[in-house]
């Protein structure tokens, strides 16, 4: 499986596309905010031929939806999905939309909610949903065990962990997911944040200073 990241957005959020063998493609946080970052995600779908099966947001803060309405307009086939934990903020991020210099959007309607422990089918692939609450409610990871890795969203970064301080964040919630539901992982299993540099669950049991 092919992992294709696009950092979008004056926050360089980190779009992901998860690509499988025949091209079944997963977009994870589309987060392009202006014409320009529409285009290049246009332009990487079409060069590579992917095919959106899927747009899942790791979590609803607006940094990580600001391209949601034109996500699914442009891919009107793909089945937006989230937590549902996650769409209480979801109905509201708009409201941070000015105040976080970005553009209003018509949020999409969600086509479905995903669970902990969830499997999603792409391609000949499954990817597996696990639900780790802390820096936002409905905040989930996308892990892929036949290739060691993981999508955390903003859960776990490089030598940090997410901030605690927005709506829906607790610091001991964040902690208990990351030290139950990512650091039980195997040590190689590739990290790839929300925002920075790809890490390990290895690296970081060795060296964040939060765990």
């Amino acid at each position: 499986m092919e992992i294709i990241t696009i950092p979008f957005n004056h926050f360089l959020v980190n779009t992901y596309l998860l690509v499988a063998d025949n091209n079944e493609t997963m977009l994870i946080d589309p987060a392009c905010a202006n014409a320009s970052e529409e285009d290049k995600l246009k332009s990487i779908v079409a060069e590579h031929q992917l095919i959106i099966r899927y747009i899942l947001f790791t979590h609803t803060h607006i940094d990580h939806i600001a391209g949601a309405e034109f996500a699914k307009k442009t891919f009107p086939e793909a089945q937006l999905l989230m937590h549902k934990d996650a769409e209480q903020l979801y109905q509201h991020a708009d409201n941070f939309s000015t105040v976080m210099g970005f553009n209003e959007q018509n949020l999409p309607a969600v086509d479905g909610y995903i669970e902990d422990n969830q499997e999603i089918k792409l391609g000949n692939e499954n990817i597996k949903i696990i639900h780790t609450p802390g820096h936002a409610n409905g905040s989930i990871c996308i892990y892929h065990q036949k290739n060691k890795f993981v999508v955390v969203g903003d859960v776990l970064f490089n030598n940090s962990i997410g901030r605690t301080d927005l709506p829906g964040g607790s610091y001991d919630t964040l902690i208990n997911s990351i030290k139950t539901k990512l650091l039980t992982l195997a040590p190689e299993t590739k990290v790839f944040p929300g925002h920075g540099d790809m890490t390990t669950i290895e690296y970081e049991i060795e060296n964040n200073p939060f765990l």
